[in-house]
Parts: structure tokens; C-alpha cells; sequence
């Protein structure tokens, strides 16, 4: 196993570990919860999750390039004449987010469970489908170079596409190349290329029933 995957494994291991109860199990019903299995995706990756996977992903594999991953917010740095640019960079940015023909959520799956007090719970996992357009933004000091790292990117977006899939992202293609007007500041001193994606994500969350009794008793109503 190289050090990439361990990293990955480490994360993965992280979220699940801060998913998990702290408490004493002493109930029959296991927490993971007891199903009736509807569609939904075997794991829930939001467009966020996807982001940073790929930010620990292209940082390793890119090194040779000497690339960064970095967030949209420290894109204005790069202009900054006392801030030295002496290697590659890349950012995103969100360009779209909308439902995929499911404008609300919808219930994927019921399931049962105990909750921190050992008490048997029933509830509904909902669903929603999102098509998301990802803007990737490379930045380099001369074009052979923002070339270069943009084709090594998209090579990277391929070989990974089905890590990706497995941790919940369930569709993502390249999409287009452009030119995006918003940079022209940013072309004045450095080469820069723009390429779209898109990104299928399912987006769950577990709504527990509960009754009167269990508001008032949490002192949720008073």
C-alpha cells in the first residue's frame, strides 16, 4: 500500500470513527440501524466531500508538477506581487448545484435503530440528487507549463473516477473548456486555463421520529 492510499484509508477511517456513538451499547437492535432497502447510494458523499478528496489527491499525485490545490477564497493571492509564484497552482469553483428531476427530498430507505439511550427508534433516510457543474482553475507561470498540469489533471480526474464513485460520488465527466471572462485579471502576469465538470451527487439525511413526549422531555418546548 503507498502512501497516497494509506492517507486515504486514514481519512476514511477518521469519518467513520467521528460517525459512530461514544456510548455504551447494550441494545439488541444494532446501531447501524435494521432496513428496508430502497434505491439511494451506498455511501454519502457530498460535493464537498468530492472537493477535498481531490485536494489530498491531487497534492500527492501532482507533486512532481509541484501543484496546489487550493480553495477559491486564495485565488486573489496569486496577483500579489510581494507573494512569489514559483509553482503551480489549481482552484475550483462551484458554478452550478441543482436538483436532478428530484426537487425534495425523498425516502430512500426506513430503517430502526437505538438511540444514546438504548431505546428503539424508527426512522427515514431521504435522498436527493444533485447535477453539479465544478469549475477547475489552473494557474502557471507560462502556457507549457498550465498545459501540462491541466492534461495532467484530467488524467488524474479519469484514473480516479472509480475511487471516487466508491466513496459516493455517483457520476462525474469532463465537461468543457473555456474561458472564463473572470480571469482576465489574472492573465495579465500568469497563464491560466479553465475546465468544467460534471458531478453527480446524492445527498442523504436520517430524520428520526419522535414524539411529543421525547420534545418536551429534551426541553425543546417549553
Amino acid at each position: 500500500m503507498n502512501d497516497l492510499e494509506l492517507l486515504l484509508k486514514e481519512k476514511e477511517e477518521t469519518k467513520i470513527k467521528t460517525s459512530m456513538p461514544t456510548f455504551i451499547d447494550n441494545c439488541e437492535i444494532p446501531h447501524g440501524g435494521t432496513a428496508v432497502n430502497m434505491q439511494r447510494a451506498n455511501k454519502d458523499a457530498s460535493l464537498y466531500d468530492f472537493l477535498d478528496m481531490l485536494a489530498l489527491i491531487t497534492d500527492y499525485s501532482m507533486k512532481k508538477h509541484g501543484v496546489e490545490f487550493v480553495t477559491e477564497d486564495k485565488e486573489h493571492k496569486l496577483t500579489d506581487p510581494e507573494i512569489p509564484f514559483n509553482h503551480p497552482y489549481i482552484s475550483y469553483r462551484l458554478i452550478s448545484r441543482r436538483p436532478m428531476k428530484e426537487y425534495k427530498p425523498i425516502a430512500r430507505e426506513e430503517i430502526v435503530e437505538c438511540d444514546e439511550h438504548n431505546k428503539q427508534r424508527f426512522g427515514t433516510v431521504y435522498g436527493q440528487k444533485f447535477d453539479c457543474i465544478v469549475q477547475f482553475n489552473v494557474f502557471a507561470s507560462e502556457n507549457r507549463v498550465a498545459n501540462k498540469v491541466m492534461e495532467s489533471f484530467e488524467e488524474l480526474m479519469i484514473s480516479y473516477a472509480g475511487y471516487f464513485k466508491e466513496q459516493g460520488v455517483r457520476d462525474l465527466y469532463f465537461k468543457e473548456q473555456v474561458t472564463d471572462t473572470d480571469y482576465n485579471n489574472f492573465r495579465e502576469t500568469l497563464s491560466v486555463r479553465n475546465i468544467r465538470y460534471y458531478v453527480q451527487i446524492e445527498k442523504l439525511m436520517v430524520i428520526f421520529n419522535r414524539s411529543i413526549s421525547d420534545v418536551e422531555t429534551s426541553g425543546e418546548i417549553n
